[in-house]
């Protein structure tokens, strides 16, 4: 009965120590200095990383229907200035972080997505400023 007892109370300490999070941790398991992990439900949406003025990835399309709800989760090795034509939206994207970009899709049609003040090929010019299409966003009815 003696072994029973000191047995359970063993046990029942290690499930206690488990359930009290590490010291110096925040709610979110991050410690001091370091940061926050990104919760995936914070990621929902389009996730887009810009490298070198590329979009990384092989896709250069993106679609979604007309009345959704769209997010456009945007990160950059640079900070950026990304617009999006056709909505008039434009963020600025630093690195380290990500620039969201929430809109209701209300306009069916091909949208650019381009980059300001590009000095690379591929750009064209508008209202006397540089831009560079990234990828095109398609809004279909």
């Amino acid at each position: 009965m003696k072994i029973i007892c000191k047995t359970f109370c063993v046990f029942a300490l290690i499930a206690l120590l488990q359930a009290i999070p590490a010291q110096g941790a925040g709610k979110d398991g991050a410690h001091p200095g370091q940061k926050s992990p990104v919760k995936s439900e914070e990621m929902s949406g389009i996730t887009l990383k810009i490298a070198g003025g590329e979009i990384q990835g092989d896709k250069k399309v993106f679609r979604v229907k007309q009345g959704d709800e769209v997010r456009l989760n945007l990160m950059a090795d640079k900070t950026t200035e990304v617009h999006l034509h056709g909505y008039d939206i434009e963020k600025t994207v630093s690195p380290g972080g990500v620039a969201v970009m929430t809109f209701r899709a209300r306009v069916a049609g091909r949208f650019p997505v381009t980059l300001h003040g590009s000095h690379s090929h591929g750009r064209k010019k508008s209202g006397g400023h540089s831009e560079k299409v990234l990828f095109y966003l398609e809004v279909h009815p």
